[in-house]
């Protein structure tokens, strides 16, 4: 695949540019896949109610060769979701994503220790979206072989954020846009600066990166 230069890994954006790889979100209505497009399509956290149901249309669609990833999915401590439907979900999906052979996507607020727990044996590959927490968690992330994406918390200032990014090593993190409406290029100048790195050279590696987790 000849990708643009730049790589949007988690958007809920419709139209993000020719210069722009969009790996596009969708937790519902997942026949409004189309061609031309790749997505990431994943039942989240916040919208879970008829887990059975969910499910069966996720697996109808997850195999589409336009669908490169499962999630987002994952757990969130903040949403009123039952804790038990939480994981349940989690669990199937990262099952679904293992028989397909796709990574997986992950939503996680205020329970890394639960996400990192659940995903123990998971062979695809894993990136937790949105991160902006210390350097020590995203070391122990890390640790366990993931990958970390990065997003308007650049744009904020949030010294968190910009201090893990600037530890990652290179091969290890992606970019994003999530449900900010602005081109990614805006986080991918925030990275440039954060890590005192060339823009070329940040576009490059951002493309092999996603070469290595997609296989591509």
């Amino acid at each position: 695949m000849l990708l643009p230069s730049y790589i949007d890994i988690h958007t809920h954006q419709e139209d993000t540019g020719p210069d722009t790889f969009a790996l596009k979100n969708r937790y519902d209505r997942f026949e409004l896949i189309a061609d031309g497009q790749y997505y990431s399509l994943g039942l989240h956290p916040w919208y879970l109610h008829d887990l059975a149901t969910q499910m069966d249309l996720l697996e109808r669609y997850a195999a589409d060769s336009k669908v490169l990833a499962i999630g987002e999915c994952g757990l969130d401590k903040v949403c009123p979701t039952p804790w038990p439907l939480q994981e349940k979900a989690f669990r199937l999906q990262s099952a679904l994503a293992e028989r397909l052979n796709k990574p997986l996507i992950i939503h996680c607020v205020r329970a890394y220790t639960e996400v990192m727990a659940l995903l123990k044996g998971v062979r695809v590959p894993v990136i937790l979206h949105g991160f902006q927490k210390k350097p020590e968690l995203a070391a122990a992330l890390l640790q366990q072989g993931y990958y970390l994406s990065f997003g308007k918390a650049l744009l904020e200032n949030k010294v968190q954020a910009a201090s893990s990014l600037a530890t990652m090593p290179p091969d290890r993190f992606f970019l994003e846009t999530d449900d900010m409406d602005l081109p990614v290029e805006k986080i991918y100048g925030a990275a440039v600066r954060i890590r005192k790195t060339g823009a070329d050279a940040l576009i490059l590696q951002l493309q092999k990166n996603f070469k290595t987790v997609f296989a591509l």
